[in-house]
């Protein structure tokens, strides 16, 4: 189950939007669940009016869907959109990680990763999922942060809604089970990062890039079991283009 935490104070739609959007990926507001801007201003301590401006831009995001006469509903999952952005996330970032390889990086942003990757495992050890999440994406923002490329992780965030929600699946579903095997929880994950730094400070761009590729080629193909598992999170009868990565 996602943590309960108190929700930062809301100063203006960009903290509606961020509190909203956390919510949705953490599955405090779930794929189906139809929401009213009086209750969320509510909840939230804000106006309405900002609570629709933080809609309209989710929707454009679309993690949830407007729908007049009847109201806004969070989307459900789309696994067309899934494979997409994760595409465009594994081309970007196997770039990304050789730029790195190539101009290297400093002792004090390899600590810093190092801290990422401690904190994670304290997440996980906890079963902090929501944080461990957090966790997972800082440090892969600190990729395209190391190589200049921020604007680059800025375009993937607008279209990850559903990528991160399969992710937040994943740690919830795989994760804390003494019969999971290894290779399906979030254990593996945290060995792959640990290889991933082991390639950068040896600078191994091809090593790397078939890390790349494989850690994030288990979202999609953790996609479809967990349809299976949670088929009201998803659409239903979406067709599911034939992608390749």
């Amino acid at each position: 189950m996602p943590q309960l935490t108190t929700p930062p104070a809301i100063t203006g739609p960009d903290d509606a939007y961020s509190q909203l959007r956390h919510r949705i990926i953490d599955f405090t507001l779930l794929p189906g669940e139809f929401l009213s801007e009086n209750a969320l201003a509510s909840q939230m301590g804000t106006s309405r009016a900002t609570v629709r401006e933080a809609i309209a831009r989710l929707a454009e995001e679309g993690c949830v869907e407007v729908f007049p006469q009847r109201g806004t509903q969070v989307s459900r999952i789309s696994i067309n959109r899934l494979h997409h952005a994760v595409f465009l996330r594994t081309v970007l970032e196997e770039s990304v990680l050789r730029q790195l390889c190539s101009t290297g990086i400093t002792p004090e942003q390899f600590e810093t990763l190092e801290e990422s990757l401690r904190k994670q495992r304290r997440y996980y050890d906890d079963q902090a999922s929501s944080d461990l999440l957090d966790e997972d994406t800082r440090m892969h923002h600190l990729f395209y942060e190391y190589c200049g490329r921020e604007h680059a992780w800025d375009s993937i965030s607008i279209i990850n809604c559903d990528m991160m929600r399969i992710r937040q699946l994943q740690i919830m579903t795989y994760s804390y089970k003494v019969h999971m095997v290894a290779v399906a929880s979030w254990e593996n994950t945290l060995t792959e990062h640990r290889m991933m730094l082991d390639c950068l400070r040896r600078r191994d761009a091809e090593a790397i890039a078939v890390m790349c590729h494989q850690h994030l080629g288990f979202i999609t193909r953790d996609a479809d079991h967990l349809r299976r598992l949670y088929p009201q999170y998803f659409y239903e009868n979406e067709k599911s283009e034939d992608l390749n990565f």
